[in-house]
């Protein structure tokens, strides 16, 4: 975690118990958030104290409550600093991608993932532990949303398949399987089982390769042998 993300325009989304109004308090929030994050990848959820927090930041526990209810709301508050940052990066991808093709898209969208594991520890500490709340929950269904409707949209732009409720629901799929096998990668592993990255991606591309050439999901005036 970076100081330049302590605006308060960023900390306002953070769901503090009060937002940070000077750039000293700003700098204390973030001292506390990086501290906590530090704690997290190198000894988990469970070596996690307010006072362990508060004394990694050198401020003292009265001021993490000023802006923490408790060691939960400091979870969730690194959890959604990563999360937040994880989804401007895959908004951009999906921009920048939207003339690719559906395999350069899942590639880029599944190093990205493999990418916010490995630089970011503490993230993962909080995955792996599945310590999201229902609201982080939904910020992480909202992105997998977000690129599933990229790619289905990518799928019936190049590919001609029909834009339909199933085709959306295949691709959705698709996107989170391919998440839950990026957890299972990186649950024993810091940089990520490569045999079972390996596996991810094949698996993932043999999925949609398949979607791509079902003829249910084909327009009847485009069958894949016309392509």
């Amino acid at each position: 975690m970076t100081s330049e993300a302590m605006t308060p325009q960023r900390t306002a989304g953070l769901g503090l118990r009060k937002a940070p109004q000077q750039a000293r308090s700003r700098a204390r929030v973030e001292a506390i958030l990086a501290a906590a994050d530090r704690l997290l990848a190198t000894e988990g959820v469970e070596a996690l104290t307010t006072r362990r927090i508060a004394a990694d930041a050198e401020v003292p526990v009265g001021t993490l409550y000023q802006f923490f209810d408790d060691k939960d709301a400091v979870l969730a508050a690194v959890a959604r600093h990563h999360m937040e940052r994880h989804s401007a990066a895959m908004r951009a991808i999906l921009h920048d991608a939207r003339s690719a093709r559906w395999f350069d898209l899942v590639n880029l969208v599944f190093d990205r993932y493999v990418e916010l594991y490995r630089q970011n520890p503490g993230y993962l500490a909080i995955r792996a532990g599945r310590y999201l709340s229902r609201e982080l929950l939904q910020l992480d269904e909202d992105n997998n949303t977000m690129v599933a409707d990229q790619l289905r949209r990518i799928l019936v732009s190049q590919e001609h398949l029909v834009d339909s409720p199933a085709l959306a629901v295949a691709c959705r799929a698709g996107v989170c399987a391919s998440e839950a096998l990026l957890q299972l990668a990186f649950r024993d592993a810091p940089d990520g089982d490569p045999v079972i990255l390996t596996e991810a991606r094949r698996i993932q591309r043999l999925y949609l390769a398949d979607i791509v050439a079902d003829p249910g999901h084909r327009s009847p005036d485009r069958p894949l042998d016309s392509q």
